[in-house]
């Protein structure tokens, strides 16, 4: 006579969190693989300030 198993609910939502942070990291990724240029040219510094 053993009890049912039980279901923690904060398992799931641990779930959901690592794959949204997933897919967020991934498309991070993808984005910046379209858009980041290796060979961009170095922007001056800036002179002057106080």
């Amino acid at each position: 006579m053993s009890a049912p198993g039980h279901r923690d609910p904060s398992q799931g939502w641990l779930v959901f969190f690592f794959v949204c942070f997933a897919m967020v990291v991934f498309g991070i990724g993808i984005f910046a693989k379209f858009t980041y240029d290796v060979n961009a040219p170095e922007v001056t510094a800036g002179g002057g300030g106080h």
